[in-house]
């Protein structure tokens, strides 16, 4: 059945005949299971479409009529909720300023009643959640669901956080580092769906990244795999929170670039001041550049990714400088490789990490469809 239901997911809308070449399974095999997922809701039959030569055919896809997803982003300024579809299309979303709070206990005053209230609309419009996926700064102990000293996120170290959403919210929950579920976001629902190996590099008041490596995330075995804000990028430089010296985050995040320049404490005076020619603003955007080309060569050489997405609260601000930065990078990699490199902003912009969370549930769908049904139903 996941195998049909990842068909059905890859191309969108297919026929059951279609179904059969791809799968190799037999006719009668695909008209079983394809009813089975009608039953469930998680598929319908789509208008009739006319065929290269006049015959009619029924297309199978994604039923969205049924089924939501509430994604949770835990950020270290702010929160965001999504409500998806089972296409990724945002239903919802709410998003809350956390600049002025600190720890769980603050943040869950704040995150507690509007996730009640989103549960609560959702089931009262008669939609059945499949459940919460969450994403959060890392590293964690995924046997546990407890957080592991994020840098740069006071009062979480230790903290249960996916056995509080479950106690508190009752429903399915899935919990990630907000980089790889970011990678997710793209790898189910945006440029990532027919792409097997991909880098997500979020870049905001800290910088991480997500590794999809066969069409799966990659951890590693602490969960550290595509910790690229934490790559040596400045010789005996500057100490970063996670105890190594010169990491790319402590000069290349928002707090490490806004360090480096005297003259403000924002990215909008940084860019003001670029716009007025302020040589001191100039040549920190291009140290800036230098050190994400640095860090960009170093992950095509390490993960030799089919792409790498930019995303976070940093992007908008290096957007205009891509076109320079991907011509920088042809001109380091291999020959062979150059004509192949593809740089791409994400999709959702600054809803990536919240989305992506939601697509942690829709990734167990399409591995264990009957048994998240069965478990969503019964929470």
């Amino acid at each position: 059945m996941s195998e049909v239901l990842d068909r059905i997911w890859q191309f969108q809308q297919v026929s059951r005949v279609e179904l059969v070449e791809h799968t190799g399974l037999t006719s009668g095999t695909i008209t079983n299971l394809t009813a089975e997922l009608i039953e469930l809701n998680i598929i319908r039959e789509f208008e009739a479409v006319s065929g290269s030569v006049g015959r009619r055919r029924v297309m199978l896809g994604l039923d969205t009529n049924h089924y939501r997803i509430i994604g949770l982003d835990i950020g270290r300024a702010t929160i965001e909720i999504v409500v998806v579809d089972l296409n990724g299309t945002i239903i919802r979303t709410i998003e809350r300023d956390m600049s002025d709070r600190q720890g769980p206990e603050q943040y869950f005053e704040v995150i507690g009643p509007l996730l009640s209230e989103t549960k609560q609309e959702i089931e009262q419009a008669g939609y059945v959640i499949l459940g919460l996926g969450a994403s959060v700064p890392g590293p964690m102990d995924y046997n546990t669901g407890n957080l592991l000293d994020p840098p740069n996120f006071p009062g979480w170290s230790g903290f249960p956080l996916k056995r509080t959403l479950e106690e508190r919210f009752g429903m399915v929950t899935l919990i990630e580092d907000d980089a790889r579920t970011s990678a997710m976001a793209e790898r189910w629902y945006g440029l990532g769906r027919n792409v097997q190996d991909l880098v997500f590099i979020t870049m905001g008041i800290g910088i991480g990244g997500g590794v999809v490596s066969g069409g799966k995330v990659s951890r590693g075995t602490n969960g550290l795999c595509g910790q690229v804000g934490h790559m040596t990028i400045v010789l005996d430089g500057k100490i970063c929170d996670c105890g190594n010296r010169g990491c790319w985050e402590t000069v290349g995040s928002i707090p490490g670039i806004l360090g480096r320049w005297p003259g403000g404490n924002s990215m909008e005076q940084l860019k003001e001041a670029i716009k007025q020619g302020d040589s001191e603003a100039l040549r920190c955007m291009e140290d800036t550049l230098t050190y994400l080309e640095t860090a960009l060569i170093n992950v095509y050489n390490l993960y030799d990714p089919e792409m790498v997405v930019l995303g976070g609260r940093l992007y908008p601000y290096l957007a205009d400088y891509l076109l320079p930065v991907r011509s920088h990078l042809r001109s380091r990699l291999y020959a062979f490789a150059k004509d192949r490199l593809r740089i791409e902003p994400s999709t959702f912009g600054t809803s990536q990490s919240a989305v992506g969370a939601a697509a942690l549930l829709f990734g167990f769908l399409l591995s264990e469809p009957v048994r998240l049904l069965s478990l969503a139903e019964g929470s």
